[in-house]
């Protein structure tokens, strides 16, 4: 049996929405992308983000 797993292209597609809304409503957010087994594949803190989101948002693309 073959398991597709997520690419880091993919990831990045999967970025580019979140990154769009977080600009549009001038929130600077972490964006985290993880595999599907939580391991993180990309992540991205927005210029501003706090540092301590930055485990927060990775914690949160675990989940």
């Amino acid at each position: 049996m073959t398991i597709k797993r997520l690419s880091l292209a993919d990831a990045r597609i999967l970025t580019a929405e979140p990154r769009a809304k977080a600009e549009e409503i001038g929130v600077p957010m972490g964006i985290a992308i993880a595999d599907e087994s939580g391991q993180l594949i990309a992540f991205e803190r927005r210029d501003g983000g706090k540092i301590t989101s930055t485990i927060i948002t990775q914690d949160k693309g675990y989940i």
